[in-house]
């Protein structure tokens, strides 16, 4: 493999990613974070931006998905940011490759207010697609806050599989009996009792906690483009915003798990990655790509 730059945890590629990711160790890496090639048929200065038509990217596609599966740890997780180019076709090929059960979300990351197009809807969001390696076994941290907040712990409607009776101080809670179901498992229940977090009002349950909820749509301000369509902003025209990843490097992994992203780009995961206190692989075929995140990792030195 070339490697183009290793120093403490971060280790840099400028390579084909299919050719690196044979190499990983099966079961290596935490927590994968892609910004892919959108198939947008365009040709940059130091890449090309042109798969084919859907069914060749797909295919191009596969066995880079593959060993990102392989090179997973059993707790380990992937997100794949696209675009609505790519979402449906990627979500197929991804269900296929890690299974439907391990899907956990599709994420929209609104990019841009309003632009004025001519011809058509305005796209103000990409989509990135979250999956685990195991929907029983997965790191999944909640984002807490300073005040606290109550949140039923139940939903209307029977739900086979979520209608167990529970306890809490030895009273038992039937939401079957009721026509109500469970929005969490018996373990997550149990964690929140021996947190002091549940609290029971008119013999049903809720939570009391200073968990911030997180929904699919990120559309704060510090989720959106800081660039413009009419310059280019930081090397490359589409850099993620360092909150994108700081949200997902929290929520998916722990201090001194290993992150990996295999289309690097302008390398907003390597620098919160080291940032967050994680070790870090990276790669891109371009040395543009690889010179812009080296500079940015030594400016944080």
């Amino acid at each position: 493999m070339s490697i183009y730059y290793e120093k403490d945890d971060i280790k840099i590629y400028q390579d084909d990613n299919l050719e690196l990711l044979k190499s990983i160790p099966e079961g290596s890496i935490n927590l994968i974070y892609c910004d892919i090639l959108y198939n947008t048929g365009k040709i940059f200065d130091d890449y090309s931006d042109d798969l084919g038509d859907p069914d060749e990217a797909m295919e191009w596609y596969r066995p880079r998905l593959l060993e990102m599966k392989r090179t997973l740890s059993a707790n380990g997780s992937i997100f794949i940011h696209c675009n609505w180019r790519m979402d449906s076709y990627m979500r197929i090929l991804m269900d296929e490759i890690f299974g439907t059960s391990c899907f956990r979300n599709r994420i929209y990351r609104q990019h841009s207010r309003e632009r004025g197009f001519f011809s058509n809807f305005d796209s103000q969001v990409d989509i990135i697609l979250y999956y685990v390696k195991d929907p029983k076994n997965f790191v999944f941290h909640e984002i807490r806050g300073e005040s606290k907040k109550i949140v039923p712990l139940f939903e209307n409607g029977y739900l086979e599989g979520r209608d167990d009776i529970r306890y809490v101080d030895d009273k038992a809670i039937d939401l079957k009996s009721i026509n109500k179901h469970w929005l969490i498992s018996a373990a997550q229940f149990g964690n929140m009792i021996e947190a002091g977090e549940v609290k029971i009002i008119d013999g049903l349950p809720y939570r009391f906690s200073n968990v911030i909820p997180v929904g699919n749509l990120w559309n704060e301000q510090e989720m959106l483009d800081t660039y413009t369509r009419i310059s280019v902003a930081d090397a490359y025209d589409t850099p993620k915003p360092e909150a994108v990843l700081d949200r997902i490097i929290k929520v998916a992994s722990d201090p001194g798990d290993t992150v990996a992203d295999f289309f690097l780009g302008g390398g907003t995961t390597a620098v919160v990655a080291k940032k967050l206190g994680r070790k870090f692989i990276g790669c891109d075929i371009s040395a543009k790509a690889c010179e812009v995140t080296v500079g940015k990792i030594e400016a944080l030195e």
